[in-house]
C-alpha cells in the first residue's frame, strides 16, 4: 500500500451486528482480520458488483478468477485499487476493499463516489483501518481521510516520517 493510499474494507450492512464486535474490536494483531464471515449471508448481485467495479477502475492484469484486481494509473497519481476474493466456486464473496489515492481531488469525487454509490445501491458499508464503520456517505468518511496517515504524509511528508521516526524510536525503548 502507497503511503498517499486510503483503505476501506466493504461489507454487508446486515452483517454488522452480528459479526463486527468479535471481528474487528478483538483484532489483536497488526493485520486486518478476515471478513468472510461478513459475506456468509450476502445475497446480492456479484457479478453486477464486479461489473460496476470494471467501470469505476481498470482491470488489473493480475490475479485470477476467484481473486479480482483493480488497478488505476499510478503515472498519473491516480494509483486506486480495489480487490475481490470470491469463494472457489465464485458464488460468494470473501473479502471486499480497495484504496483510494489522495493526491488528486478527482479520486475522490469521481473514483470514491463511484464506489460508494455502487456500495449504497448493494447496501454495503465500509469499515475503515481504526475499525470505524461508515455508511457510503461522502461527508462522513471525508473525517476519517482527514486524519488518516495518507493525509497527514501529503499534508507535510518530513513532519511525518520524524514522527514515524519518533515512533519507531520509542517502542525500541519500551
Amino acid at each position: 500500500m502507497a503511503v498517499w493510499q486510503y483503505l476501506l474494507i466493504v461489507v454487508p450492512k446486515n452483517s454488522i451486528d452480528n459479526n463486527y464486535e468479535c471481528i474487528f474490536k478483538n483484532n489483536k494483531t497488526k493485520y486486518l482480520p478476515e471478513t468472510d464471515s461478513f459475506w456468509k449471508n450476502f445475497g446480492g448481485d456479484i457479478p453486477s458488483i464486479i461489473s460496476e467495479m470494471d467501470q469505476i477502475i481498470p482491470k488489473a492484469n493480475w490475479g485470477n478468477d476467484t481473486c479480482l484486481n483493480w488497478k488505476g494509473n499510478g503515472n498519473t497519481d491516480e494509483d486506486n485499487d480495489a480487490c475481490i476474493c470470491l469463494s472457489d466456486n465464485k458464488s460468494k464473496i470473501e473479502s471486499f476493499q480497495f484504496r483510494i489515492d489522495l493526491r488528486k481531488a478527482c479520486n475522490i469525487t469521481a473514483v470514491l463516489q463511484s464506489i460508494l454509490n455502487l456500495c449504497e445501491k448493494n447496501q454495503l458499508v465500509l469499515i475503515d483501518l481504526k475499525g470505524e464503520i461508515f455508511q457510503p456517505n461522502l461527508e462522513d468518511i471525508l473525517k476519517s481521510i482527514k486524519a488518516s496517515n495518507a493525509t497527514r504524509f501529503l499534508s507535510d511528508p518530513i513532519q511525518f516520517f520524524e514522527d514515524l521516526s519518533k515512533n519507531s524510536s520509542d517502542e525500541t525503548r519500551a
